[in-house]
């Protein structure tokens, strides 16, 4: 059964690697017997890791420890883009949830 809109995630329904930043990289790189819950687990771990990397990129930029403002957008960009994008999973993983229980048995 196919999730209606799946194919409008990057990655989803097709074999290729996610592009998004954060969301993929390593667990595009799992081994094939990963379990869904350590595919999505890792995605969640890395795209923490973007949020505290954006965070400690803007608290230095606060207190004038670095200048480089073009370095810390990059950042918070990756992070909201990474977050965005699991949000967006989340999302459809509810959908396919609601979906199921409205089935008849």
């Amino acid at each position: 059964m196919a999730i209606p809109g799946s194919n409008s995630l990057p990655g989803v329904g097709s074999t290729s690697p996610l592009s998004t930043p954060g969301l993929g990289k390593k667990a595009a790189a799992e081994t094939p017997g990963s379990s869904f819950a350590d595919v999505l687990r890792n995605s969640i771990r890395e795209v923490n890791d973007l949020q505290v990397t954006a965070d400690a990129a803007i608290r230095e930029l606060t207190l004038g420890k670095t200048n480089n403002v073009t370095e810390v957008v990059n950042q918070v960009e990756k992070a909201d883009l990474a977050f965005r994008a699991l949000l967006a999973v989340r999302n459809k993983l509810i959908d396919a949830y609601e979906e199921i229980n409205r089935l008849r048995v």
